[in-house]
């Protein structure tokens, strides 16, 4: 995993340098995905395109990482742009699963548009609101805030989500919701260990 890491770092670092001549601030990089990912979004909800709403986002999401990558070799990061990219993430991903109410999904067990309510608030805002609203309250410290996790975070969470409508595309979109409900119940466990660890974790 350490390997990983560090290869996926040194790639970033390779691109933030070719792309670091490019005349956009990193802040416009992270505002360029988040068009991307509603033209995206626009594909998918009004023109029912699923693959060329797929192939936004994932534009959108590589372009995600860039601008992190360009701020490095610019020597450009702030606060402020790390704010905003992890704003930008969140509504990218919260775009994508919003632009499915308007496409006509199978219904399994209850109306799929339930579904991807649940997820987006379970999945897309919750975890991160506990995270930040425990550090908010002092309930535990920031390093402590860093290290909460959980067993499906938004790495994991896109990655089923993605393959779940690839799988849609290609075969049926029952696959789809059922990513969607998987996601639903993995992201409501997740929730639930990130409150016990503030429980356990928090100031007396």
């Amino acid at each position: 995993m350490l390997k990983q890491n560090k290869s996926s770092l040194g790639i970033q670092a390779q691109v933030g340098k070719f792309l670091a001549f490019v005349p956009l601030r990193p802040n416009h990089w992270t505002m360029l995905a988040l068009f991307i990912a509603a033209m995206g979004a626009f594909a998918i909800a009004l023109m029912h395109d699923l693959f060329l709403g797929l192939v936004f986002f994932l534009v959108g999401g590589a372009l995600d990482m860039v601008d992190g990558a360009v701020a490095r070799a610019r020597n450009e990061a702030t606060k402020f742009g790390a704010f905003l990219d992890g704003v930008s993430d969140r509504f990218m991903e919260a775009l994508f699963l919003f632009s499915f109410m308007f496409y006509p999904l199978p219904e399994i067990l209850i109306d799929a548009k339930i579904w991807l309510a649940a997820l987006i608030f379970l999945g897309t805002c919750m975890p991160s609101f506990i995270r930040a609203y425990a550090e908010y309250n002092e309930v535990i410290t920031h390093d402590k805030a860093k290290k909460m996790g959980g067993i499906f975070e938004r790495s994991e969470r896109l990655l089923l989500i993605v393959a779940g409508l690839a799988a849609g595309i290609v075969f049926s979109m029952d696959y789809f919701v059922g990513a969607i409900i998987l996601a639903v119940a993995l992201s409501a466990i997740t929730v639930l260990q990130r409150i016990a660890y503030v429980m356990y974790n928090g100031a007396e």
